[in-house]
């Protein structure tokens, strides 16, 4: 079942004016600000989102800070959205830059993307005149040491951003929290991520596993995402061997199937022999993942945090079962859908391997409840359009 999903009613004089202007077939602007448009949960999130919602009802445009477009960006044009850059550096002259790019164009709302720092966007936003700004929170943390510097830090963000954004929208109540809100707040609410289903319906099992040069009775372990500390990436080769260590002789070989950008140094600098492993595939980037998802029996998510993690959601859209590490937005996640087993880190690699064997018996039945489960979630794609076509047209505070 799904949160409440409450709209302010609010109305500064800006908005009224704003709303009082636009005719009712005028499409809303929206600006997204973000640091690039590579392969990530975020990213992937907001170009089904582009897709799902017609340019001539909502136009979006992708403002990417991290000094280029990203991989994905082609695709954000092909579903209707504009992309232009403002790198962050140098610092100190990036607020004026951007203020003077949203000034370029109508902007009716700007959703920024950047944890703590979109307090800084939306300060702009404001001094812009723009009514509706949006801080959408995909993360339970920054991963940085925890200083008392970055502590006064992260409290005068979270200060400034309660006073500059008209809403605060989070993927999760721990990503809420990192916020310092907590939903049903004015203008805080929670709104999952979300997965379009049929973009993760591709080739069937065998037809995969032949895509991947791997045979039909192996077991396959499957991993999506990109190398990054708090990916913890190199775990899963721990569990991947615990697994193996576990088999009894005469059953089927087990294989770790990794997919993701950003190179492979991760997991290779811990387990050097890696590399010659044939039962280990370190695939790199892809273009689709459809193909990853049906030839795997188990998916392993290992992440020391995450928001809401896109990856996991759409290894059940898919009907896969997910073991994955015991996150806050993960036990909130299983309200909702079958499939997921979560573990601690702390229990070790053996305890995982358990885990991991365990969920990769589920049979053709329980893979068809796990899909039956997503279906009637709140992380259908349909349902997130919906909350943002809402909250998009909301009357601004």
């Amino acid at each position: 079942m799904s949160r409440p999903f409450a709209a302010s009613t609010t109305r500064t004089p800006a908005a009224a004016a704003s709303a009082a202007v636009r005719e009712p077939a005028e499409p809303v602007h929206v600006v997204h600000v973000i640091a690039s448009l590579d392969r990530g949960g975020a990213e992937t999130l907001s170009l089904d989102m582009c897709r799902a919602i017609p340019a001539d009802e909502v136009r979006q445009t992708f403002i990417t800070m991290g000094g280029r477009e990203g991989s994905l960006a082609p695709q954000f044009r092909a579903a209707g959205a504009e992309v232009v850059q403002v790198p962050q550096h140098p610092a100190v002259t990036h607020p004026v830059r951007l203020r003077r790019c949203l000034r370029s164009r109508p902007v009716d709302v700007v959703v920024s993307h950047i944890s703590l720092f979109s307090a800084i966007v939306l300060a702009v936003a404001m001094l812009r005149g723009v009514p509706v700004r949006i801080a959408r929170m995909w993360s339970e943390g920054d991963g940085r040491r925890d200083t008392a510097a970055r502590r006064m830090l992260r409290a005068v963000l979270r200060r400034l951003l309660h006073l500059v954004a008209t809403d605060i929208v989070a993927v999760s109540d721990a990503a809420m929290a990192y916020a310092g809100r907590r939903a049903g707040l004015p203008g805080c609410r929670i709104l999952y991520n979300s997965v379009d289903a049929a973009r993760v319906a591709g080739p069937d099992r065998l037809a995969a596993r032949r895509q991947w040069s791997i045979p039909s009775d192996d077991v396959v372990i499957g991993y999506i995402g990109r190398a990054a500390p708090e990916k913890n990436r190199p775990f899963l080769v721990d569990v991947h061997r615990a697994v193996r260590d576990q088999t009894p002789p005469g059953q089927p070989t087990t294989r770790l199937l990794v997919v993701g950008p950003c190179g492979t140094d991760d997991i290779v600098s811990a387990h050097p022999d890696v590399v010659d492993d044939p039962t280990v595939t370190l695939a790199g980037e892809v273009d689709e993942i459809a193909s990853v998802l049906a030839a795997a029996d188990v998916f392993v998510l290992t992440s020391h945090w995450e928001g809401l993690p896109g990856v996991v959601l759409e290894a059940l859209a898919a009907g896969l079962p997910v073991v994955a590490t015991d996150l806050p937005c993960l036990r909130e996640a299983s309200r909702y859908v079958d499939g997921l087993t979560l573990v601690d880190l702390a229990a070790g690699a053996h305890r995982w391997a358990e885990a991991v064997t365990s969920a990769a018996r589920t049979d053709q039945d329980g893979r068809a409840r796990i899909r039956a489960s997503f279906t009637a979630s709140p992380f259908q794609t349909r349902h997130a359009a919906a909350q943002w076509r809402t909250l998009w047209r909301a009357d601004p505070r």
